[in-house]
């Protein structure tokens, strides 16, 4: 059975408050915050080595580890360069399928959003804190781009139809 990709990223839009002025303050920010991305990536994988469940599977896999930071990188950044369409949502099913292939539990993934989204945080304050305004929106754009994502990888695991 095919899946409506369309459909399916309506419903994530939906779901995460994804709205198109939203995505559009996206692109926006794009020249602001993709230059701290490759250091959120970093942060992120530190703190994955520091818990036993992903530090196993990263020393396990230890030779991947550059080519899983510049996956992880490239996501990053495209959650401010690239239109989230039907393309990007079908991208990212096959991102959640990745994860279920490497028997990721789900709340792994679930909390990795949340440790992004905190290492985003700052950066968002650096960039964007002294116009309250804009650091809103910025927040805003970024909690719904994530959770957007969220629901979309979710839907690998096949726990509602």
């Amino acid at each position: 059975m095919s899946q409506n990709f369309d459909a399916l990223t309506a419903h994530g839009k939906s779901i995460s408050g994804l709205t198109p002025a939203l995505e559009l303050y996206l692109k926006e920010m794009a020249g602001a915050m993709v230059p701290h991305l490759p250091k959120i990536t970093d942060a992120f994988y530190v703190h994955l080595l520091t818990l036993p469940a992903t530090s196993e599977f990263l020393k396990n896999h230890a030779e991947r580890l550059d080519y899983l930071k510049k996956t992880h990188l490239d996501w990053l950044t495209s959650l401010f360069t690239q239109t989230i369409d039907a393309n990007f949502t079908e991208k990212m099913v096959k991102v959640g399928d990745a994860h279920i292939g490497v028997q990721l539990p789900l709340e792994y993934m679930v909390g990795a959003m949340y440790l992004i989204n905190k290492d985003m945080i700052p950066v968002i304050m650096e960039e964007f804190g002294n116009d309250k305004d804009q650091c809103m929106q910025a927040l805003q754009a970024v909690n719904a781009v994530f959770g957007f994502n969220l629901v979309i990888m979710q839907q690998s695991y096949k726990l509602w139809d």
